[in-house]
């Protein structure tokens, strides 16, 4: 009889008709080649987002190829209608360097089809920003857009891939400080699975480290405040993440680490809650109700680690209302949201009370009132921001509940979640959370209060909804 070993390394699991990746149990626990031992990564790193971060990426509805029109469009909506709630972070996703990439199919540079991408980039192997796209930095810098940013009052983040661009390699590059090159410390075994612009870098290597030191010193002359790093998680690059966290903290600026895509593996959570400042739990989410309940369950197992890192925090992934994938190519074409109001209330419930970053993904200046009112609402937004002690308590028969609880400890929120495809009553129990007795209830999305309850609280909640409320227990009073 014959024996098969089969090892797989990275998989694709079909849910609800959705690929998901699988990620390895196994993390890559090396450090950067200039590291004597673990100690950095049993070392926080100093929060840059003592709160959970909240503004607006490109990916969803531009792909690879937004240019510095629509962005400054973005740029504008957010900072007249929708800093005043907290937005800040404003993202230029992947291939801003590329002045032919594409995340549209019915492009002939098509990103999955074009085997080597394009790039501008300077003489040291960095990426610079495509003239076409972004006519402002004409001069190689993205220090004009950054400074128009700023002067809205927000803040300017860009998306990397990690790693060193092939052109570098090709032409074997010097690296800035060094007497080296990047063929020194390109590893082409080591490449992105799905997108074709970098070689990994082998963090062993001397020279290595000084990249990454030479590109966020470049970052941070351009006033970035935000790094999207992608490749990171799926498999996981522990050498790499941690290079990225020590170039940041050498580069002179302030600037907000966020790893993508996942699923980050839970093996790895220390090292990730250690290094950096947000990170995705889930590869790519969009507007499909079997995605959103998949959400639930990575949300849950998080938050039993974060509670205890507050300024590194959990990602559940942009969200996909309004109108999306213009140019994204992604799941379904140009459309406005498939969720349904009471999907969103869903969606915006969890990731508030998780306490995940809230980074929307869409056209904004198509929002209607419905989804600018979704995105203000200024308590269920506090939940997101001032709440702590996030957790679970309860996911039964179609019924899910969590609770955080108010910073002056004065409060419990919570969220009451209807999975099920029928309206129905969803039962808290005051014990479950810890109340006894009596409590003043507010429901948050309303705006309103609803009353005393007494020992439990049962409204009535949509078909795939939810509900966001504020429990005060009120004191007895002795005659």
């Amino acid at each position: 009889m014959k024996k098969y070993l089969l090892i797989s390394i990275t998989l694709l699991v079909y849910s609800n008709g959705y690929a998901q990746y699988a990620h390895s149990k196994v993390a890559n626990l090396n450090t950067p080649g200039n590291e004597k031992s673990q100690r950095i990564n049993n070392t926080k790193r100093e929060p840059t987002a003592p709160t959970p971060p909240m503004g607006w990426n490109s990916w969803n509805n531009y792909g690879c190829d937004v240019t510095e029109a629509e962005f400054r469009s973005q740029v504008d909506y957010v900072a007249s209608k929708l800093s005043k709630v907290g937005y800040q972070y404003m993202t230029i996703d992947i291939s801003w360097y590329s002045p032919s990439v594409s995340a549209d199919p019915r492009s002939p540079f098509h990103h999955p089809t074009y085997s080597m991408h394009d790039a501008e980039l300077d003489g040291y192997g960095r990426l610079l920003p495509a003239k076409n796209k972004f006519p402002s930095a004409a001069n190689g810098s993205f220090k004009p857009l950054a400074d128009y940013v700023h002067s809205k009052g927000l803040k300017f983040g860009l998306h990397i891939m990690r790693g060193i661009p092939w052109q570098a390699v090709e032409k074997d590059l010097p690296i800035l400080g060094t007497k080296l090159k990047a063929k020194d410390i390109a590893n082409p075994a080591d490449i992105c699975l799905w997108y074709n612009a970098t070689y990994g870098v082998d963090m062993s290597k001397p020279g290595a480290q000084e990249y990454y030191n030479s590109i966020f010193k470049l970052y941070a002359s351009w006033g970035v405040d935000f790094i999207k790093v992608d490749d990171l998680s799926m498999p996981y690059h522990a050498d790499e993440i941690t290079a990225v966290r020590k170039a940041i903290e050498q580069c002179g600026r302030k600037i907000v680490f966020s790893t993508s895509p996942g699923s980050t593996p839970t093996t790895a959570r220390y090292h990730i809650l250690t290094n950096a400042d947000m990170f995705r739990v889930s590869a790519d989410f969009w507007d499909n109700w079997a995605r959103l309940k998949e959400q639930f369950s990575l949300a849950s197992t998080w938050a039993i680690h974060a509670v205890n890192f507050s300024g590194h925090w959990p990602d559940l992934d942009m969200i996909p209302f309004g109108k999306i994938a213009t140019r994204s190519g992604d799941d379904g074409g140009e459309r406005f949201t498939r969720f349904t109001h009471a999907e969103q209330y869903s969606l915006m419930s969890l990731w508030c009370i998780a306490k995940s970053p809230l980074i929307i993904g869409n056209d904004i200046t198509q929002n209607d009132a419905f989804t600018d009112s979704i995105l203000s609402n200024e308590e269920v937004i506090a939940v997101n921001q001032q709440g702590i002690n996030q957790r679970q308590v309860a996911d039964k028969n179609g019924h899910v509940i969590w609770e955080s609880t108010s910073a002056n400890k004065k409060n419990k929120y919570l969220a009451l979640f209807n999975q099920n495809e029928v309206d129905e009553p969803v039962l808290l129990k005051f014990d479950q959370i810890g109340l006894k007795g009596k409590g003043s209830v507010r429901d948050l999305w309303a705006r309103k209060e609803l009353g005393i309850f007494e020992n439990e609280f049962a409204p009535k909640i949509l078909q795939h909804g939810a509900g966001m409320y504020k429990i005060t227990p009120v004191q007895s009073v002795n005659k």
